[in-house]
């Protein structure tokens, strides 16, 4: 299980560097941290589902241990944290998850640095009966109330501000807003706003 508390760690510190402003703490402050934080805890079940699903190696007793732990914490992620996530999702290390919840993950991948706000929904594009999964780059800014669907690529460093319904591809440096999604903004460095936990409604705040 080293791998998974190598993952876990470097997700904390992404949210220590986020809680802290970029500041940081000791050891025991990044305990405080972990275990006041749903987000951080969704990210330990995950990680324990997912190498359960995508390991299988009966010979292996940690692939066991994550096997007879997975039940618990798909029922904990849904309790505790009220989110879900597909066993196959790769979601990269040092992603923010939501302390208030309310994620519904059905991504493919959600690359590293990215921050992801509560109330999201990622997966199929049932109203248009689209098939696919969603994969979401590196870096990338997430505000609550949204909904990702079907089989589309947001870019590296791409921004979707809160409320947006998206359901078509965009590229790295993207700003999208609006139900149906509309693209508001193009090269934009969204470094500014992923330092913080703090909602941005428009890049005029940023």
């Amino acid at each position: 299980m080293k791998t998974l508390f190598q993952e876990l760690s470097r997700d904390i510190r992404f949210h220590e560097q986020l809680k802290r402003g970029g500041e940081c703490g000791s050891f025991f402050d990044r305990a405080a941290i972990f275990f006041r934080s749903r987000g951080l805890w969704f990210a330990l079940f995950y990680r324990i589902i997912y190498y359960s699903s995508n390991h299988k190696n009966l010979r292996s007793a940690k692939w066991w241990i994550a096997r007879i732990l997975e039940i618990p914490a798909v029922y904990l992620s849904t309790v505790a944290c009220k989110c879900g996530v597909l066993g196959d999702c790769a979601i990269d290390e040092g992603v923010y998850l939501p302390d208030a919840g309310y994620l519904t993950c059905g991504a493919l991948a959600i690359g590293s640095g990215s921050i992801v706000h509560d109330h999201v929904t990622f997966g199929l594009s049932v109203a248009n009966k689209e098939s696919g999964r969603p994969r979401i780059g590196k870096n990338v800014w997430i505000g609550p109330n949204c909904i990702i669907a079907g089989g589309l690529e947001v870019g590296d460093g791409a921004t979707i501000l809160p409320g947006t319904y998206l359901n078509y591809s965009i590229p790295a440096g993207t700003v999208v807003r609006g139900n149906p999604a509309r693209v508001v903004h193009e090269n934009f460095d969204n470094s500014a706003i992923r330092r913080s936990l703090a909602i941005v409604e428009d890049i005029g705040q940023a």
